[in-house]
Parts: structure tokens; C-alpha cells; sequence
């Protein structure tokens, strides 16, 4: 009976460290889109001109840059950046009494996205014209 349990543990410990490189990329990027809340779905689902200057703080948060044009009204720029680092390892170390194998190897995948929104208001705080750019590398 002990010899058993000996025998289980190292089986239950190479099948609960094992965790596919998919599903750690989709966790990670769950947890990135739960917190998001300026994205192209929402800038073309809830902005549109005649939106008050108020609206679209509550919508997407305050802007990263608040400036003027030439004509003395407010432009507001919004501007994202995103990296997503996702390194992955598997391996594996098996013996057969005194004769050992070793088999891993080494995954890194980078990616960079890019938002950018330029709202432009008129004299009574209104959206009057909007523009983004969106670019994934």
C-alpha cells in the first residue's frame, strides 16, 4: 500500500503541472479585454457626433490628451498601446533506472496593438467629428 502511494504521486504531479499554451494565452487575454474600455467595438457601437463631451467620459474614460485647434475648440486624443508577451516551456524528464531522457522546449510569441481616437467638439461640447486608427503587429 505505501509502495502505491509512492507510485501515485509523481503520475498526479505530471498531469496537474501541465497546462497547454492556448489556454494560458486565452486567460491572459480575458483578463486584458475585462478592463478594456475604449475598443473599436464600442467606438463605432456607442460614439456618434452630437454625443456630449461628458457622455464620452463616462463611455471611455478621460483622454490622454486634451488640446485645441486653430479655431479654439477642444480636441481630445485617446491613445492605447497593448503588448502581449506569452512564453511557454514544456518539457518532460522521464528515467528507466539509471538512464535518463530529457525532452523540452521554449515558445515566445510577442504582439502589439495600437488604438488611437481623435474626437473633435464644437463650440457647445458636442462631438462634431471623430477619427481612429487601429494597427496590430
Amino acid at each position: 500500500m505505501r509502495a502505491l502511494k509512492y507510485a501515485i504521486f509523481p503520475i498526479l504531479t505530471l498531469f496537474t503541472a501541465c497546462q497547454s499554451a492556448p489556454k494560458q494565452i486565452n486567460d491572459v487575454q480575458a483578463a486584458q479585454n475585462a478592463d478594456a474600455h475604449l475598443t473599436l467595438g464600442t467606438i463605432e457601437s456607442q460614439l456618434h457626433n452630437g454625443m456630449s463631451s461628458a457622455a464620452v467620459i463616462e463611455t471611455f474614460g478621460p483622454p490622454n490628451i486634451v488640446t485645441t485647434d486653430d479655431q479654439r475648440r477642444e480636441v481630445w486624443v485617446y491613445d492605447r498601446i497593448s503588448t502581449m508577451r506569452a512564453h511557454t516551456k514544456s518539457g518532460g524528464w522521464a528515467t528507466i533506472l539509471l538512464l535518463g531522457l530529457d525532452n523540452s522546449a521554449n515558445t515566445t510569441s510577442v504582439s502589439q496593438r495600437t488604438l488611437t481616437l481623435i474626437v473633435k467638439f464644437n463650440d457647445q461640447k458636442q462631438v462634431r467629428d471623430f477619427s481612429y486608427r487601429y494597427s496590430n503587429f
